[in-house]
């Protein structure tokens, strides 16, 4: 085990960008891009109960110039196959990054993006080695053996982990928000929101209900710093459940939320990402770790064990952002630059 070798940059200062803030309201921009390959993935790889209670295949989307060198990209459990761009030409959920301008962009790169598997009842959650098992199937679909690269963010971070010791890839790894098992307090605040889905649920409001977890959740995602700069506090009048501008932005995003997951799915992902635990010693690839100071999901501190105990060669960076756990989607000029210079080192 090497000593990682440690960068703290600052991409966020004290002035904000209410332009910047109300980004995630609006729709992604039409950028002109390749459209992807969508493939149906069977998923041969799964053992034991996931086999028996997780769907018998998954679709994967890949982009990007015959023969270039191949990055898996996976996000969190909201995100899908399109990283860079939906068949019908819309910007992918990272295209900032991978995106045709992006600092990665899959003109140079191949990039394969996969639809996380869960179980349709919401009774069942799979393990990251599952996910990481069809990464393995979606690479042989493709007819490829090892990547050249694992890059992934929150739930995708955790994936990729558990793709490298299982697999023992010879591939770099890029993980941004994510560490070896679940922090206790972010675990707390998954098992609440899940709580309030199974309510709904047996009440007969679940999309009500997933609507309140997602706001619960952006609770976390976000910090105290961008709403102090972004919302007053406070409610209008008497009413208890009165209207505040807070509670408009979440609510929206809550709404937002019912477009992408259904309450089952949730159930399913949220829990699947407290299932999560790695062995850092035993994953020996050459990484890039990356870490927001005001992450509320997975603390600093908690990255920054990763890196230190991480098998291989690793690289870490600090980044300072207004938007906590939500910076990889939001700061990805500085994000990206550390991806691209991590990927272009020994080509």
């Amino acid at each position: 085990m090497t000593s990682p070798e440690v960068k703290v940059g600052d991409v966020y200062e004290t002035n904000v960008d209410a332009g910047k803030l109300a980004a995630d309201e609006a729709e992604p921009l039409p950028v002109p891009c390749i459209k992807p390959t969508t493939f149906d993935v069977p998923l041969v790889s799964l053992e034991g109960e996931a086999r028996e209670r997780l769907p018998d295949r998954t679709k994967a989307a890949l982009i990007g110039p015959e023969g270039a060198p191949l990055l898996v990209v996976l996000g969190g459990i909201s995100g899908n196959r399109h990283a860079c761009a939906n068949e019908d030409g819309r910007s992918g959920w990272w295209s900032s990054i991978f995106g045709p301008e992006g600092p990665v962009g899959h003109g140079e790169f191949r990039v394969l993006g996969i639809d996380f598997v869960a179980d349709a009842s919401g009774d069942f959650a799979p393990t990251t080695f599952d996910q990481a098992a069809i990464i393995r199937d979606a690479l042989a679909v493709i007819g490829e053996g090892d990547p050249y690269a694992l890059i992934g963010a929150s739930y995708g971070g955790m994936v990729c982990l558990a793709y490298a010791e299982r697999y023992r890839p010879q591939s770099k790894l890029v993980i941004f928000g994510a560490a070896a098992e679940p922090h206790a307090m972010a675990t707390a605040q998954r098992s609440l929101q899940r709580q309030v889905v199974a309510l709904g649920r047996s009440t007969g409001n679940a999309e009500q209900a997933l609507s309140i977890a997602r706001a619960m959740a952006m609770t976390t995602y976000r910090t105290p710093r961008e709403f102090g700069a972004r919302f007053p506090g406070g409610i209008a009048n008497g009413d208890p459940l009165s209207g505040s501008e807070p509670w408009g932005y979440l609510s929206a995003r809550g709404r937002a939320f019912l477009d992408v997951m259904s309450p089952e799915r949730f159930l399913s992902l949220s829990a699947s990402i407290d299932r999560h635990k790695v062995d850092p010693s035993a994953i020996l690839n050459d990484a890039l770790v990356i870490a927001a100071t005001e992450d509320q999901v997975v603390p600093l501190e908690q990255i920054s064990r990763l890196a230190a105990q991480l098998g291989g060669k690793t690289r870490f960076r600090v980044i300072q952002s207004i938007f906590g756990h939500d910076s990889f989607l939001k700061e990805p000029e500085r994000i990206g630059a550390y991806i691209r210079e991590f990927l272009d080192e020994g080509r």
